[in-house]
């Protein structure tokens, strides 16, 4: 098992089926729209910008959208604000001007002249202890689209071990569904193929986790968006990766925008409710169509989120020269720099020349946030899953071959689990779990020295 203790690696700063709901498609602002909003509100400059400042649309009614194709309802304004605006309204008239000039490949060599937000000597609104009361809570987000979506993985292996641990957790459903949008298909491998959709509908898959008791803060899809502006420096990065084309180097960029913008949804929604969410001492973000082999230790995990201000635990292997993407476990502390600083670093600051990917484009990000990177080589069983055509949760094709080669953790199989299913006890209206292993496993490196 994975349950033997060895060094933590850490990472510090350097130095330096039922009824579909399907929402009317939203059409966002032009440029050009979006650049007169931002004049009429050029009050918000960079002498006043704050890191309270909400990141909302500058819009606050339908009669204000300008050139929109289709006005914007005060619902979806809140949930789904266009990207350049929320920029623009973020930044400023003049320096948003001059990042989505660069971003757009117009003006070279004007990467220094972004705003650069000082986080590091502001706290953090999630730390304020004399806002919570004596309830102890978690918070766990579901990233991604709803046709990958599996959740009896996520059930038996994150929410029912928090609950059992004593941290209650709400949870938010963060995902579109649209059409599926895929990274690794336009790749070399073309590795993913058709998914067996588990959930006929989003109301479905909330009604999955409300019927445990479970507390779901999100009732409508979230829309991702169609076409997201990219940052062609950043795409240039991606670039060192060979056996892609530039075409496809840009959709995957646009698909690692949508990613960060999801994360900043994932933020939204837990200050959704401000008081609530300061009751948060564990914070948990997983990808709509990732799980893990066994159970989360909740005991191990909040006793390192324990041992460092503002910190975030990941994946102990396949971190692509980063820090693995698939699931994180943050301290409250650390919760608004993991959400948001992503996609703001994206857009406001210069690129790394270090990184290929966007495992380690976030990796220096938060390295930049100054926050705490733990890849304590017990966590590792982090795994891709797919829904079968009976229903079934299985490991994506090829896990076996890469959790051996990258992640030294050998599956002594890969048929669909019998463990690590929480069974529900309706007269006591209690998750009943059985043992915490998912899919038998076996450890051949303790301190995970030759992890990849």
């Amino acid at each position: 098992s994975t349950s033997a203790l060895a060094p933590t690696r850490t990472h510090s700063h350097p130095t330096t089926a039922r009824t579909t709901r399907n929402p009317a498609p939203i059409a966002m602002p032009s440029l050009s729209a979006a650049l007169a909003v931002a004049a009429a509100t050029a009050g918000i400059g960079n002498d006043q910008w704050s890191e309270d400042s909400p990141m909302v649309s500058p819009f606050n009614s339908a009669t204000e959208c300008g050139e929109c194709d289709q006005h914007l309802s005060t619902d979806t304004t809140r949930r789904k604000a266009s990207l350049s605006t929320v920029i623009l309204a973020s930044v400023g008239l003049a320096s948003a001007t001059m990042a989505l000039a660069t971003i757009l490949g117009t003006r070279e060599g004007s990467h220094r002249s972004y705003l650069h937000h000082h986080r590091a000597s502001q706290p953090e609104m999630m730390g304020a202890e004399e806002h919570r009361d004596s309830v102890r809570r978690s918070f766990v987000c579901i990233t991604g689209q709803l046709e990958r979506l599996e959740l009896d993985n996520k059930i038996g292996s994150v929410l029912g071990p928090l609950r059992a641990a004593g941290y209650e957790p709400d949870a938010a459903l963060v995902l579109d569904d649209s059409s599926l949008r895929v990274t690794n298909a336009v790749g070399p491998k073309g590795v993913d193929f058709a998914y067996a959709p588990a959930y006929g509908s989003f109301a479905n898959a909330v009604d999955t986790l409300r019927d445990l008791d479970f507390r779901v803060v999100t009732d409508s899809p979230y829309i991702q968006s169609a076409d997201p502006i990219i940052n062609e420096r950043y795409v240039q990065t991606l670039q060192q990766k060979a056996g892609m084309s530039n075409e496809q180097h840009r959709e995957r960029s646009k698909n690692n925008v949508r990613m960060m913008e999801s994360w900043q949804q994932c933020y939204a929604e837990m200050m959704s409710d401000i008081e609530r969410s300061m009751t948060y001492d564990v914070i948990v973000r997983v990808r709509e169509d990732a799980g893990f082999l066994e159970a989360l230790d909740i005991e191990f995990l909040t006793r390192e989120l324990g041992k460092a201000p503002r910190t975030v635990i990941s994946n102990g292997c396949r971190t692509s020269h980063g820090m693995n993407d698939k699931a994180a476990i943050v301290s409250r502390d650390a919760a608004r720099s993991y959400f948001l600083s992503p996609l703001q670093y994206y857009y406001t600051k210069p690129v790394s020349d270090n990184v290929v990917s966007s495992e380690s484009f976030i990796y220096y990000t938060y390295l930049e946030e100054k926050l705490s990177l733990l890849q304590p080589p017990e966590i590792r069983s982090v795994v891709k899953l797919v829904t079968d055509e009976n229903g079934n949760t299985k490991l994506f094709p090829g896990e076996k071959k890469t959790l051996i080669h990258m992640c030294r953790v050998r599956v002594d199989h890969d048929d669909t689990p019998s463990n690590c299913t929480m069974m529900w006890d309706a007269e006591n209206r209690d998750l009943q779990g059985v043992i915490p292993i998912c899919w038998a496993h076996s450890v051949k490196d303790p301190d995970c020295s030759t992890c990849k």
